[in-house]
Parts: C-alpha cells; structure tokens; sequence
C-alpha cells in the first residue's frame, strides 16, 4: 500500500526529527507542594520484607535494600515504615504525541501517533542520558508533575484519537505498577501498547508484563560488561537475558502458527565515539544477535550526539555508523538501520530477498511505503506489525 505525505505535514515533521526527543505538552502540570506529591504513593510488586523494617526489591537486577524513609537507586520506589512503594505513581513527568518511528519502531505500523508518557527516575545512571532532568531524578526533585490517574490516561488517549499508548523517555520499569494498570485499560480500550525500555528487569516481572504489551524497544547500549558497569552503572548480562525471553517467545508463538500472539521487539544500539564502537565490539555483538536472537529482529545503530556527562566526546562519526551497519549486515542481520542520521541509506528498509527499498523515510516520517500488508511486490513477507 503506498502512503503519501502532504508537504505541510512532511516538513512539520522532519523539524521534529531534526529536535531530536522532545516531549510536546498536552495539558497543565499540577501546582502543589512537594509534600502533597509526596503522599500520593501506591503499594509496590515485587519486594520482600527483611528484619528491621527493611525491604529488598525484586523488580530490577539492582535489588536495592532500603530501611524505613530510604528510596532505592531509581529514586522513584522507596521504603516507608517496612511497606516498600512506587512513588511516582499517576504523577508523569512527560506526556507527548509522537511518530512510532520516533521510539524507534520500523516494523510496527499503527494508526496516527503514539501517545507518549514517562515519570522521573531510572534504575540505569547512562552518562550520556539525553532525558537526564527526568530520568536522573525523582518525583519530588522534577519541577513539574501531571496528575492522571490510568483512568484519565487513557481518557486523554482516546480524546486525542491516539490508538497506541507508549512508555518512552524514561525507564518503564521504574513505574511497572502505573504502566501495568495503563496498559491494561489500553488494552481492553482497543489500544496498543509499546514499552521503550533499557531492559534491565528481573525475569519474573518481564515475563508478567509481556501479555499486555505489542511492542518492545530494547536498548543494547555496549556489549562488554566494563562498559556497562563504568558507563550505565549496572551489567549487562540481564539485558541479554530480556533479549533472549522476548525471543524464546517470539519464536513459540511462530511455531504455533500465530504471529500475534507474542509482542514485536526491535533493539537499539547508541554507537558512541571511542566507547562502544570498536568493530570487533560491534562484530560480536551483532553475531551473538544473529545467534541468539533472530537474523529478522531489526537493529537500529543511532548517532550519538554530546549530553549530559559526556558533553566532551564529538558525534558519532557518519563513517563509524556506515561501518556498523556494514558489520552486522554481514554477520547476517537482514534489518539494520542507522538512526539520527536523515538522508541515511541506514533509514531505509529493504526486502532482503529482493533488495528493493519497500519503505523510505526522513528522520522520524515515512515518506514512502511500497508494502502491501507487509508483502513486497516479489512476495515476500516482511516480519512486523503492518496494521
């Protein structure tokens, strides 16, 4: 089916691609006072209780051990008297209306834009973080807050004629009760929902999430555990271990004859100049993806761009993406883009089969989409989520 763009609304969009992640406002931030946001908290899933009051939780591979009054790493989830608590819990920090390419998400169509929601904190520390004022903070240290119940979340979706909802800009996993219960209403509402997450979680709370959610973005940020431990304050080997269950059950749902059964996942890579981008960091990465994951999972190489603690490196270099791509093309991966870079080849996707350009875009916007339900005009079937 091919798609045109107006002018008007082409332009207006490779502005927003041009900007880079920013969070368009869809209604007022709460005014109170710190404490009264303090208050609102829910009971959290997934912690124990240890002597003296304190809790474990078991949401994350962090595991924080907090005592009465202390929060954990992600500063969004605290102990209070012996009870442990999400307290970020109906007070987002981020709501906008976005493109799905924008997540980024290649291979999954859905009807208008997304509609994008986030709270403060982060169970990783990235040095470089892009939404540090949010994600580096919690919800009593951001100086501006919603108060949307799931209820009302999914009320305002649904006003704006938003037919997917997307858990983006910070990491989900902090607020797993609030996404769950938005997730849930979405779903009974007909909606859509994509979880844009670093994939740091523990396997118990993955695996209880997965039914509700059509869509992952994973960000494989390295692939050696000295970068992760130095550069996202935490390991890796979890992140792989999400990767493999969000694949293992991929590849179940397919043999049972059914592709709709289990949530699309696509990964992304920030290649970062002088960190992550050694050819043979890249090589390994992208045949442990081949091995492990799927030749047909889509990887996007994005252009890394200076901020927050590593305002001293320059931007990826366009030959260091190029490079990249050729890499894991050739460890066998059929779908490999390069992000943050308009006028790429790398933004394209090509059948792999008949290497024909299906689908063209610009920064965030499709400009072009010679698909017809997913099938190239040689027949064959692009793996995704096409409407």
């Amino acid at each position: 089916m091919k798609k045109s763009l107006s002018r008007r609304v082409f332009c207006k969009n490779c502005l927003a691609g041009a900007l880079g992640i920013v969070a368009t406002p869809l209604l007022e931030p709460v005014s109170e006072s710190r404490a009264e946001v303090n208050i609102r908290r829910k009971k959290a899933d997934y912690w124990s209780a240890l002597d003296g009051k304190r809790t474990k939780c078991l949401l994350c591979p962090n595991g924080c051990v907090t005592s009465p009054g202390e929060n954990g790493r992600c500063r969004s989830r605290g102990n209070r008297d012996g009870i442990y608590y999400s307290l970020s819990y109906g007070r987002p920090c981020v709501i906008a209306l976005d493109s799905i390419e924008k997540s980024p998400l290649y291979h999954f169509q859905i009807q208008g834009q997304a509609f994008s929601i986030a709270t403060p904190g982060c169970n990783l520390a990235c040095k470089y973080c892009h939404n540090w004022e949010y994600s580096q903070k919690g919800p009593l240290d951001v100086e501006k807050v919603f108060d949307l119940e799931p209820e009302e979340v999914v009320r305002r979706a649904q006003k704006h004629g938003v037919t997917t909802m997307n858990y983006f800009y910070t990491e989900p996993t902090i607020y797993y009760e609030y996404m769950m219960d938005i997730a849930r209403l979405a779903r009974r509402a007909g909606m859509k929902n994509v979880c844009v997450t670093a994939g740091y979680i523990n396997e118990e709370p993955l695996r209880n999430l997965i039914p509700f959610i059509d869509a992952f973005v994973v960000g494989l940020k390295g692939f050696t555990e000295d970068y992760y431990n130095e550069y996202m304050n935490g390991p890796l080997e979890p992140v792989k271990r999400t990767l493999k269950i969000l694949s293992e059950n991929r590849k179940a749902s397919l043999m049972k004859g059914s592709d709709g059964t289990a949530p699309w996942f696509e990964i992304v890579y920030l290649v970062v100049p002088g960190l992550n981008d050694k050819e043979s960091e890249i090589d390994a990465m992208a045949s442990w993806l081949h091995e492990n994951i799927g030749q047909d999972v889509p990887l996007h190489f994005t252009r890394f761009s200076p901020a927050y603690q590593l305002k001293n490196l320059p931007p990826t270099p366009v030959g260091t993406l190029d490079q990249a791509r050729k890499i894991a093309m050739k460890a066998g991966l059929e779908y490999v883009y390069e992000g943050n870079l308009p006028g790429s080849e790398g933004a394209h996707t090509y059948c792999p089969v008949c290497h024909k350009k299906v689908i063209e875009r610009l920064g965030f916007t499709v400009i072009k989409n010679d698909l017809h339900k997913g099938r190239c005009q040689c027949g064959h079937t692009l793996p995704g989520n096409w409407g």
